[in-house]
């Protein structure tokens, strides 16, 4: 019985630098968690601070939790994850440019301008805690979108 021979497996177009890039995405949400579990970590326990969230929906100021800085380094980038691969499905040629747009104006319109129960430095910490995740996880998605189109 003959077989014909099969091409060589070629590299896959969704691998940046030999990552799959099926596992960038996800390596980019530990990576934002992780740095915000680190960040939380050296201002309470090395330097006491105590991270206070603003008072919302008629819930007072309260200190940050891991389970809270958990759900919110999680969450919101599993759902740009699915909003990502909803438009990658539907619109695939815009589906980077309008994602990245996207996820940097909930960023931006996200962050702790003001709030009750809470310092200036607390806004700013806050801020910060926003920034890295989207420091991490922004650019991952981009440039796996990037290749898959």
């Amino acid at each position: 019985m003959a077989t014909t021979p099969s091409a060589p497996p070629r590299p896959s177009a969704h691998s940046p630098a030999g990552t799959s890039g099926r596992l960038l995405r996800p390596a980019a949400i530990c990576t934002g968690l992780l740095a915000n579990l680190l960040y939380l970590f050296v201002l309470a326990d090395v330097a006491g601070y105590d991270l206070r969230t603003p008072a919302v929906f008629g819930r007072p100021a309260q200190s940050v939790s891991i389970a809270l800085v958990v759900a919110s380094s999680v969450v919101p980038a599993l759902l740009g994850w699915g909003l990502l691969e909803l438009l990658e499905r539907y619109l695939p040629r815009r589906a980077t440019a309008v994602w990245t747009t996207l996820a940097v104006l909930l960023l931006v319109g996200g962050l702790p301008y003001d709030g009750a129960g809470v310092t200036t430095a607390d806004r700013l910490l806050l801020a910060l805690m926003h920034l890295i995740v989207g420091a991490a996880v922004i650019p991952a998605f981009a440039v796996t979108s990037l290749r898959r189109t």
